[in-house]
């Protein structure tokens, strides 16, 4: 059976002081901890097919490099020979162009999906304008073509998380990448908003 992996993004701070203080300003309601996610509504509809992997990484709320890499590794014993799709969500992009740069990856990717992937802390608010140890160098991005044979990055004009110009600095990069510039999906935390990513998946 082919496999997916879809994993969400996270958040990064240079202090607990910071950390805090966000925290601090974040509405929460305990209602909707339990409610279906983007990730399980995708999953529903491609079960038939896919082997849907979609980890829960630790610390989610404040992250680092090495906590990731390890958990990330751990899935690897788990695949099959079937082909792969990715679909990496806002900061885990730096995650991945970092790993594939430093770490051998066991299985070619069918298809790359990035949504709204972050470049670098540009244009960035200025309590997400931290990246720690998931900082890499732009030049390298060039590389993920030798890794995945169709890459797709989405991003909406209304994300006032990660802004446009960073999917279209990711594909200045990448020329052979498909780049869906949409008008209203600000962060993509809707997934029955985001019938493209299904529509590319099942083709």
């Amino acid at each position: 059976m082919k496999q997916l992996i879809y994993i969400h993004g996270w958040t990064v701070f240079p202090d607990n002081d910071r950390f805090c203080k966000v925290l601090e300003s974040r509405d929460y309601d305990p209602r909707k901890e339990y409610k279906k996610t983007r990730k399980d509504r995708l999953a529903e509809k491609l079960k038939l097919d896919y082997e849907f992997f979609k980890p829960e990484m630790p610390n989610k709320f404040n992250a680092n490099y090495k906590t990731r890499k390890i958990w990330f590794e751990k899935i690897f014993e788990y695949f099959n020979k079937e082909y792969l799709i990715l679909i990496w969500h806002s900061l885990w992009w730096m995650f991945l162009i970092k790993y594939i740069w430093e770490n051998w990856f066991p299985k070619k990717v069918k298809q790359l999906h990035l949504v709204s992937a972050v470049f670098d802390e540009s244009d960035m608010d200025e309590d997400e304008k931290y990246s720690w140890d998931f900082a890499y160098r732009p030049d390298i991005i060039k590389n993920l073509e030798k890794h995945c044979e169709e890459i797709f990055i989405y991003h909406s004009k209304d994300d006032d998380i990660v802004p446009c110009s960073h999917a279209e600095k990711i594909k200045s990069y990448l020329p052979d990448a498909k780049l869906i510039t949409l008008t209203d999906r600000w962060h993509f935390f809707n997934e029955s908003k985001f019938p493209e990513i299904l529509k590319n998946i099942l083709k």
